[in-house]
């Protein structure tokens, strides 16, 4: 084969592999994945929508489908967190289930960039790779040295419910309070520092103080 026409294919193939991740994010109706998450323009899974692998990354959603998300799917075993601003900053969330409506969880129309990983084991209830911010290239994901199962998360936070507050979490509060402890590595006592802060267990002292 000529020098030429090996700098040809060459070029041809990078051009290709540099298309690939625009081309996935445009609105279609196309196949899902077998592990991976779809994107859709409308709540519960509604609209046209695009669909990215696990262990992908997008560091900014092309500016057609920036900002224009309002429900997510996953398939498989696949986890993925999004991101408020272009490279993996500003807010995030992890995503570990469905959402049919991200109003609920304050993303609507408001994810610039995400990754896409997949857990480790057979359950999303088992000890699983968390995503981190990654160091803004195409494709790469951080793995957590001190990941922690989501299960755990939960049994943080309704012992420091217990503890602090004296009672269960409430179902609203038991899925906030969970993703911070995984979001920020917290362990009970960092929790419990937090919820002593809350409007409720201020009421609850000076309650006991005017007995």
């Amino acid at each position: 084969m000529s020098r030429s026409m090996t700098t040809v294919l060459v070029l041809g193939a990078a051009c290709f592999i540099a298309a690939a991740p625009a081309y996935a994010q445009r609105w279609g109706r196309g196949p899902t994945p077998r592990s991976g998450v779809c994107f859709y323009q409308d709540i519960n899974y509604g609209g046209q929508y695009f669909c990215s692998a696990a262990g992908t990354s997008a560091p900014s959603v092309s500016s057609g489908n920036n900002d224009e998300i309002s429900s997510i799917r996953l398939f498989g075993d696949a986890v993925t967190t999004v991101y408020r601003d272009p490279n993996f900053r500003g807010q995030s969330r992890v995503i570990d289930s469905s959402v049919s409506d991200l109003r609920g969880v304050g993303f609507n129309d408001r994810i610039s960039s995400y990754q896409v990983d997949a857990y480790r084991g057979n359950s999303r209830n088992s000890d699983r790779a968390v995503p981190r911010r990654s160091n803004g290239t195409f494709g790469s994901t951080v793995q957590r040295n001190d990941s922690r199962s989501y299960r755990d998360a939960e049994q943080i936070v309704r012992r420091s419910y217990q503890s602090v507050l004296g009672r269960d979490p409430d179902e609203s509060g038991l899925r906030n309070w969970t993703q911070q402890v995984i979001d920020n590595n917290w362990n009970q006592q960092d929790l419990e520092r937090a919820l002593r802060q809350s409007d409720e267990y201020r009421d609850q002292r000076r309650t006991i103080r005017r007995r």
